[in-house]
């Protein structure tokens, strides 16, 4: 079994500020919806398999709901958290590297864990 794809919840009319956090901060590369859904929010490619996808929703929000992306280059990634404002909150470790959390622009919750010790 794998990951294919985790949904993230965002406010209807988020999808232009919350895709550009995936794609310009996180790295991401957006890629096509299929023309048979709702063409609100915005897919993202994370390795060639598993997904991302943005949906809009009205009201929904899930305080503590989190996906988890192993990062390959964590200090880079940390400087662009910083540089585009996102929060950061560093964790123990778990895994056996550096780990926290960040919020999207609609305040979805994503786990950044660095690629190292048991994610290789």
């Amino acid at each position: 079994m794998r990951l294919q794809h985790a949904n993230v919840v965002i406010p209807v009319g988020a999808t232009e500020t919350v895709a550009a956090f995936y794609e310009h901060v996180l790295g991401l590369r957006r890629i096509p919806k299929p023309s048979a859904l709702d063409p609100r929010g915005a897919w993202f490619d994370v390795d060639g398999y598993a997904q991302v996808h943005l949906s809009e929703r009205d009201g929904a929000t899930h305080e503590d709901s989190h996906f988890a992306l192993v990062v390959d280059d964590f200090d880079a990634t940390l400087a662009a958290l910083a540089q585009s404002g996102a929060p950061w909150t560093g964790q123990d470790d778990v895994f056996g590297g550096r780990r926290g959390f960040t919020r999207d622009p609609a305040g979805n919750r994503i786990e950044l864990l660095e690629r190292s010790g048991a994610l290789r």
